[in-house]
């Protein structure tokens, strides 16, 4: 009874912003004025690099249509983001439902496309299975009738949602064991429940969502993060398939009889039309790759060049390309802050995973590098540790990543990190140069600190250390206490190091006025309770209530705080 009731509150909102829709006139000039345009059009502002663009037509693109741009300028997200935001915000009526979806992808696909105009005359690339969606016969749009049982059922799934992923896990892989592949045997079940409470926001916050997805896709967000993901790992599009069909089966085998006929083909069609969306920007982000300089995509062969120790358990590694390779006498172009995927082969059956670690050579250089810490336990880390040679071929893949900010985009930063979390900071120091007010750094022993001499040397620096004599753990008030004292809190600050304390930190930045804070977490940010970034009142999370949904069945009506 008390379900029934739910659905027809949800069905008589529904209409009553239907009809609300009707009044609201077409004069997009007005919308623009909104506190809640102009919040996330601030919010995008502060992620992506500021450019100009002619408006033209573009804010009366029809839904799906294409947005052209100048060959002589390069367009901004933030204003690819405002189109879609100006297309549907305000209004829930249904012809507008797939313009939520559509014009979100389409914006980001178009942007990632457009960065890789510029044809190389040799494109080079690994990847042998078909690429995009063409022909995949995956659906283009939401119906509104597979929307609204997903915002009815949507409570139900939530708290079920870890006992779906780890039935799904469980299962997939026993019949996929290539698809050990793509996943850390160490983060999945039965060892840890870390995937599958990602694979669980991921799904909760899509449902959740699912009336207005561009909290989603906002530049930098949880999709974007994914897709990144999905291309440092090769994941090609027929795996799509293989989730959605094991996935339904997952979703059967917990809730059972729940599932009706309507129900299941309602997932279904969203399922399948987020693996759309997710291809679709999976291949412009492969274009994009293989179009900068020293680009590629797919794995290839380098050659370890160099290993150095760094710190106490730390050491970095160089890679050239070997003699002979497409890729030889190179530069290698990315942003600061982007990671490289590492392919070994310890146990020669071709399962290990690759790993993700940030690059630390910098841009533009003939050579990459990442700088690994030894993990107890780890299988990738100690081979490099104690096996990995100067002349050994390792494979990777090209540099992914949205934990990134161009020096252009930042006026000043800070720079905040904890243990193996200050690998992202060299590059940001480096390309930052005095830009950068402060570097701040946790860490067990001075001799654990990696690249310690490159960050004492900017001068205004505040190191603390845990395990030596009178060392303690700083409380997240204090520290932030001290650096507001030093320099203020109207920075770009940029944090990396373990999840609950990224999150605290920023919880205590945000409350002392912190412009603008990002955080990046080393495995998937969905399975955590950290924010992707904060500005001002605004908060890109759709992960923090997630868990609340998880655990206690919450309301699911969220998207930006």
């Amino acid at each position: 009874m008390a379900q029934d009731t739910l659905l027809q509150l949800r069905r008589e909102a529904h209409n009553k912003n239907r009809r609300r829709s009707k009044k609201i006139g077409k004069d997009l000039k007005r919308l623009e004025k909104t506190r809640r345009d102009r919040e996330r059009y601030l919010f995008c502002l502060e992620k992506i690099q500021r450019s100009k663009i002619q408006r033209s037509e573009t804010l009366k693109m029809p839904v799906g249509g294409r947005i052209n741009f100048s060959n002589s300028q390069q367009p901004s997200l933030l204003f690819l983001f405002k189109t879609m935001t100006l297309t549907t915000s305000g209004s829930r009526s249904s012809w507008l439902i797939p313009a939520i979806g559509v014009v979100s992808v389409v914006a980001l696909v178009q942007y990632y496309n457009h960065l890789s105009k510029k044809k190389k005359t040799m494109v080079v690339s690994t990847l042998t299975e078909k690429r995009g969606s063409d022909g995949m016969g995956l659906p283009e749009s939401l119906s509104q009738e597979t929307i609204d049982i997903i915002v009815a059922t949507a409570g139900v799934v939530a708290p079920k949602a870890v006992d779906i992923t780890c039935d799904f896990y469980t299962n997939v892989l026993k019949k996929h064991p290539g698809l050990l592949e793509f996943f850390n045997p160490a983060h999945n079940v039965p060892i840890s429940l870390h995937q599958p409470k990602a694979l669980a926001a991921s799904v909760v916050a899509y449902a959740s969502n699912i009336t207005d997805l561009s909290p989603l896709f906002v530049p930098g967000g949880p999709v974007e993060a994914i897709c990144h993901r999905h291309c440092a790992l090769t994941v090609h599009p027929p795996s799509y398939v293989v989730v959605h069909d094991n996935l339904m089966i997952a979703i059967g085998n917990i809730l059972g009889s729940a599932v009706t006929p309507k129900i299941a083909a309602a997932w279904s069609e969203a399922v399948l039309f987020l693996a759309k969306a997710c291809i679709d920007m999976e291949e412009s982000l492969y274009k994009m790759a293989e179009q900068r300089s020293g680009g590629w995509s797919g794995l290839i062969d380098f050659e370890v060049t160099e290993i150095k120790d760094v710190a106490e358990g730390i050491k970095s590694v160089s890679f050239k390309p070997p003699v002979g390779s497409r890729l030889e006498g190179q530069s290698f172009e990315f942003s600061p802050g982007q990671y490289l995927s590492l392919k070994i082969d310890p146990e020669g059956d071709g399962l290990t995973a690759p790993r993700h670690y940030t690059v630390t050579s910098k841009p533009g250089a003939d050579f990459l590098q990442c700088t690994i810490k030894k993990v107890k336990g780890g299988k990738v880390s100690t081979y490099v540790h104690d096996k990995l040679k100067v002349g050994d071929i390792v494979q990777l893949t090209a540099p992914f990543g949205v934990f990134t900010v161009e020096p252009e985009e930042v006026e000043s930063a800070v720079l905040i990190s904890a243990g193996i979390g200050v690998t992202p900071m060299i590059n940001f120091s480096e390309s930052f140069g005095d830009k950068v007010k402060l570097t701040v750094h946790v860490d067990s022993t001075p001799e654990a600190y990696a690249r310690r001499d490159l960050f004492a040397k900017s001068g205004n620096h505040i190191e603390k250390f845990t395990r030596i004599k009178g060392g303690k753990r700083p409380k997240c008030r204090e520290l932030v206490s001290e650096m507001i004292d030093k320099v203020g809190t109207k920075h770009h600050f940029l944090i990396c190091g373990p999840e609950s304390w990224m999150n605290e930190l920023q919880d205590e930045l945000l409350k002392c006025g912190a412009d603008k804070v990002m955080c990046e977490v080393f495995g998937s940010q969905l399975a955590t309770g950290c924010p992707f970034m904060s500005s001002g009142s605004l908060l890109c999370n759709p992960v923090k209530r997630v868990e609340d949904v998880i655990r206690g069945g919450h309301d699911l009506a969220y998207s930006f705080e």
